[in-house]
């Protein structure tokens, strides 16, 4: 067996929102939640690799998941525009209304009429975010999995990079990248989808330009103010997260070896008990409105398009 097919069969990499960004300016003055929508390209990467002792596939929710033995998948994000928004659940969408005098944001406007794929119409068409779907299986009947980030990727198991040369670093920063998980019983949906991790490429410590801006990671809450998020966030390469009660959770793989290993304390997967049957995973990609970077740049424009990468790793059971 070659180096490159050890390697595979106990990582499982997954380019699960290949999105590109780009952003320009549309006036000299400087505005919290930009005033303009911004590309979205697409690109295509293979989402499919070996995990430990068995293999794990990655399938377009479109086309249907239990493909049979040893495929290699490729999956193909298609690109749309984007604008600021703000969500805390990936259910309820908000987006800017208003600014007030004081040159901030005053007023929000609650997102009753998204499409599926979040677009909605303001004189011309929007999009709060992009969305990738696909189904995450085991390889017929080949065992049980626990899925977590790639912990030993050298370059972050979520990476956002430019491609071009970027003028400014709002546009990345302010970004957010939203897993959700949603368990299949065969090919009928059971539970409701659940937000069970949003990453940032930078930690978020400071105020967006909000008339109620408050410090760290916020949502708009309604009409008028803001609240601190509570779904579970990391940012960098920092892959772990404390929550409200002071616990702290790990949501890592880590290579050891020829193995990829939880945590062995504060694990805390992306998705447990992975079988035949499979289990929805989207990705959600947004820029966070609320956000102290999410500003667009003045007097200049940005030519550059960033890349969304995921990479998780499988653990068998």
């Amino acid at each position: 067996m070659s180096d490159s097919v050890k390697r595979l069969k106990r990582q499982l990499i997954v380019a699960a929102s290949g999105a590109f960004l780009s952003a320009f300016a549309l006036t000299s003055a400087t505005y919290a939640w930009y005033v303009s929508n911004n590309t979205v390209q697409a690109t295509t990467s293979t989402i499919s690799a070996k995990a430990n002792s068995f293999v794990l596939q990655i399938a377009k929710l479109s086309e249907g998941a239990q493909y049979g033995d040893n495929q290699s998948l490729v999956s193909i994000t298609d690109g749309h525009r984007i604008s600021p928004s703000s969500t805390n659940d990936v259910k309820n969408w908000y987006t800017c209304l208003g600014w007030g005098q004081d040159g901030k944001v005053h007023s929000y406007e609650k997102r009753d009429d998204l499409d599926a794929n979040g677009k909605y119409t303001v004189d011309t068409d929007h999009y709060a975010y992009i969305k990738s779907e696909y189904i995450l299986y085991t390889i017929t009947e080949t065992g049980l999995c626990d899925v977590y980030l790639n912990g030993s990727e050298p370059s972050g198991a979520i990476q956002v990079t430019p491609n071009g040369t970027s003028t400014s670093d709002v546009i990345p920063d302010s970004m957010r990248v939203g897993i959700t998980i949603q368990n299949l019983n065969g090919t009928t949906p059971i539970g409701n989808e659940e937000l069970v991790l949003v990453y940032a490429p930078k930690n978020e410590t400071g105020k967006g330009n909000d008339a109620t801006a408050i410090d760290g990671w916020t949502y708009v809450k309604d009409a008028t103010t803001l609240a601190l998020v509570s779904y579970p966030h990391v940012y960098e390469n920092t892959y772990t997260w404390i929550d409200s009660n002071s616990l702290q959770h790990d949501y890592a793989a880590t290579k050891v070896g020829d193995n990829y290993m939880a945590p062995t304390t504060n694990a805390s997967p992306l998705v447990t008990d992975v079988d035949y049957d499979g289990v929805i995973m989207r990705v959600y990609v947004w820029l966070e409105g609320t956000d102290a970077d999410c500003v667009n740049n003045s007097n200049e424009d940005d030519p550059s398009t960033y890349n969304v990468t995921l990479s998780l790793a499988g653990v068998a059971k």
